[in-house]
């Protein structure tokens, strides 16, 4: 049996890829638009570094993910909820006086599992052994958060930096493959 994957699937994977990779920069560009909104209204807020980078994602992720989902607009509610949850839950802890050390990281992961939960739902309209889909989004999400945290530790002092860099910027290809790989392999529901 090939491993190839037919010139459909290569292209399918490329146009998740891409929009993916696209998705977690427009995450960013609202990032900083929702943080600057929040700083002239007294906010600083972390939920919006959930709600941004999901919102961005799932949007782009949207306009590709059709084969599978549909309305589509429940694929950005699940990217954009699931993501922005934990963050959510973080500030809602430190808004009524419970001391917990913000990270990034662990929120980002928590936000994997539960964008995992919402998507792997809707794929399974479509798709068999959507339980897969839970590990994916993690390791797809996971991958830049431990970039970005091992770059902010210190543990590797100066190239520390370019790897919490890299790993913020290249993040959405990261993410984009590993999802898009697992897309392909997740094998179609037989019609009924």
């Amino acid at each position: 049996m090939s491993t190839e994957a037919t010139p459909s699937e290569s292209t399918a994977f490329h146009r998740w890829v891409k929009a993916t990779t696209l998705g977690w920069l427009l995450g960013f560009v609202l990032v900083v638009v929702f943080s600057i909104a929040s700083d002239q209204i007294g906010g600083g807020a972390q939920f919006i570094v959930g709600v941004g980078m999901g919102g961005g994602v799932g949007f782009m992720q949207a306009r590709v993910v059709g084969e599978w989902v549909e309305p589509t607009r429940r694929w950005i509610w699940a990217t954009t909820i699931g993501m922005g949850l934990p963050f959510l839950l973080w500030d809602l802890s430190v808004a009524v006086g419970i001391k917990a050390f913000f990270s990034l990281p662990l929120c980002g992961v928590a936000g994997s599992l539960l964008v995992g939960v919402l998507q792997g739902m809707l794929l399974r309209l479509r798709l068999n052994r959507t339980s897969w889909w839970i590990p994916v989004s993690l390791v797809g999400w996971g991958l830049p958060a431990a970039g970005i945290a091992l770059g902010e530790s210190g543990l590797l002092s100066g190239p520390g930096v370019l790897v919490s860099v890299g790993a913020m910027f290249l993040g959405g290809a990261v993410l984009g493959a590993v999802t898009g790989k697992a897309l392909l392999w997740l094998p179609q529901r037989s019609a009924v």
